[in-house]
């Protein structure tokens, strides 16, 4: 099981129609996403979104396509069967109404951890195929930081897909698999912090090629409980 959280010390962490975000480049990996927003209902920030995750997965060699099976849009609903590699991405609205309430008063207080996102990876290395964003989560933090919570449902959104190509647990020491977001990450938006570590591309693509996944957990760097808030992802 893994989570993405946000630590808010301070910082924070078609009918079958496909969206291409980003070119293609030679050699790329193709996967398929299947994406379920029920939360925002907004086709123009959610093809904003796609766009930003698929920058950022392309980082990899991953060339995505997506299918948008939300209410809207342009394959809602998937009625094809899903393809056996296919991803699927759920944004929902929030969690249950305690945790909901929980994440909201760590964020306004600055003080806590709430999950932004969540994907269950099996450690033996067999993959999962579902990844889940919290919308309430990444509304909050957008409005905290100011960063475009299309934007940063993107990113969020390519955290956990890294989860589902990575098929292992644990974090980068860099990158976007890193499990810390600190809020000047997010408004500085460096490249470097948005795309794939080479050490995570590389595994991704050993991934991709059917070679066997490490099932150790990577190291993670310590969270620094004194910065001025982080956005963790586990």
């Amino acid at each position: 099981m893994l989570q993405t959280l946000v630590r808010t010390a301070g910082a924070v962490l078609c009918t079958a129609a496909v969206l291409a975000a980003v070119p293609a480049h030679a050699g790329d990996t193709p996967i398929v996403i299947r994406l379920y927003d029920m939360a925002t209902g907004d086709e123009s920030a959610r093809g904003a979104a796609m766009r930003t995750a698929s920058a950022a997965i392309a980082s990899a060699g991953i060339a995505v396509s997506w299918l948008d099976c939300s209410r809207g849009g342009e394959a809602h609903p998937c009625r094809t069967v899903r393809n056996a590699n296919d991803l699927v991405v759920r944004v929902m609205p929030s969690r249950g109404p305690a945790e909901q309430q929980q994440a909201a008063a760590a964020i306004s207080s600055g003080d806590g951890e709430v999950q932004l996102g969540f994907t269950p990876i099996d450690p033996s290395g067999r993959g999962a195929v579902i990844a889940t964003i919290y919308y309430d989560v990444v509304a909050s933090v957008s409005r905290r930081t100011g960063i475009g919570a299309h934007e940063l449902l993107g990113r969020a959104i390519a955290h956990e897909v890294g989860h589902l190509l990575l098929r292992a647990p644990g974090h980068g020491r860099s990158g976007l698999m890193r499990p810390l977001w600190t809020d000047e990450e997010l408004m500085q938006s460096r490249p470097g912090d948005w795309i794939f570590s080479e050490a995570d591309r590389r595994q991704v693509q050993a991934a991709a090629r059917g070679s066997a996944p490490s099932t150790s957990v990577r190291a993670t760097p310590a969270i620094d409980d004194s910065s001025e808030g982080e956005a963790a992802g586990r």
